[in-house]
């Protein structure tokens, strides 16, 4: 016989009082309560950073500028010798050593009774409270090709077990792992090595970015719980130091392309402009983008860049061009609602004739067209 199916419906769910209890961090806006995966080139410093980690962890202070939650640290150094480890602490930590810091340099392959063992330590030191792995790569046993739908399987499996062992115990997991050699400058995520089940599986993820031979770096969060944030390092004294950190809202506009921000300069100088994007990009001598870009770009990042300089943007579509309106100016909301007839009248025009692109909008009707647009989009029409 078959398992029946369990389900609740929406209203059922909508309603049922459940506990939402905040997942816990163990270092501030870095490390949650579940899986994390640590991400970087190879020889980028990645273990100096997780040493670090552990350490801050281990003592109850800050790790680059975020707090953290004192408690028990298990660092697997699965790359490393006992004597390397040991002249890594003698580098990196002047004070006496935390002993609630345990270290190993080796364990037993994930399908191999990884688990089992971890269990075991937990319960043998119940302040353990954050786990690093380092690397990922050293507790699989097996690195044989498979399929691109194989290996999405096989590595969404590994990762789940790390996650729900974490999960269940309220702890954290922090796997260190590789990054691809041809970096995606648009979405960090896309650096990590594997399938796209490396990226879908973890609560949190951090990408580490730094060429060898130089020593900045950048430290990028992707995570379930909290804003994503970009930090700005420095790795001197084989130690990562935290120069600036980058909000969500600020990598939103370092991602706005330039194009954009030159388009707004023209309006805030001409006033108005209309035609297509192809005119559009003559008018700005942009030979790089193509008018289906652009468009695409306008809607994707307009309002953070016309916004707030007050330039409204309308768009209209006749029977054989898409054509946009720039106006750095609004009209008050009388003289809208006394316009919006006319301006119907003549969008309607355009659409069923193609002899008004030789007999364009006068500036007032343009602007009133542009302003009722504007309110439409925003909600706040006046009549």
């Amino acid at each position: 016989m078959s398992k029946p199916i369990k389900t609740i419906s929406a209203e059922e769910l909508y309603y049922m009082p459940i506990s939402h209890r905040e997942t816990e961090m163990i270092v501030e806006e870095m490390i949650p309560q579940g899986l994390t995966i640590l991400a970087g080139p190879s020889k980028s410093g990645k273990s100096w950073l997780v040493l670090d980690m552990g350490l801050a962890v281990a003592t109850g202070k800050p790790l680059l500028g975020k707090e953290t939650i004192k408690c028990g640290v298990l660092y697997f150094a699965l790359e490393d010798r006992a004597a390397r480890l040991q002249k890594r602490l003698h580098i990196i930590e002047n004070e006496e050593p935390p002993d609630n810091l345990y270290l190993a340099t080796e364990c037993p392959p994930l399908e191999g009774g990884l688990l089992d063992s971890l269990h075991d330590h937990l319960k043998a030191h119940p302040d353990i409270r954050l786990i690093i792995i380092d690397t990922l790569q050293m507790i699989r046993e097996s690195d044989g090709k498979m399929s691109s739908s194989n290996q999405y399987g096989h590595e969404t499996d590994e990762l789940s077990m790390l996650k729900k062992f974490a999960e269940a115990r309220n702890i954290a997991i922090v796997i260190v792992h590789h990054t691809i050699k041809n970096v995606d400058p648009a979405d960090p995520v896309n650096d990590i090595r594997g399938s796209t089940g490396m990226s879908a599986t973890p609560d949190s993820i951090l990408i580490l970015r730094k060429k060898r031979v130089q020593k900045n770096g950048e430290l990028t969060n992707i995570s379930r719980d909290y804003p994503q944030w970009k930090m700005k390092l420095l790795f001197d004294q084989c130690r990562w130091h935290l120069e600036e950190i980058i909000t969500e809202e600020e990598m939103a506009k370092e991602e706005i392309p330039e194009v954009l921000h030159r388009i707004a300069e023209m309006i805030e100088t001409k006033g108005q402009w209309e035609g297509t994007m192809s005119q559009l990009l003559e008018n700005i001598d942009e030979h790089e983008t193509t008018p289906n870009a652009l468009s695409r770009k306008i809607a994707q990042y307009g309002s953070l860049v016309f916004d707030p300089m007050r330039i409204l943007v309308r768009q209209t579509r006749t029977s054989k061009e898409r054509r946009y309106t720039f106006l750095h100016q609004s009209k008050s909301a009388d003289e809208t609602a006394d316009s919006d007839d006319r301006c119907d009248e003549r969008s309607n025009d355009e659409e069923s004739s193609s002899s008004s692109l030789s007999s364009p909008m006068s500036e007032e009707e343009r602007a009133s067209c542009a302003e009722r647009a504007r309110q439409i989009v925003y909600g706040h029409q006046a009549r």
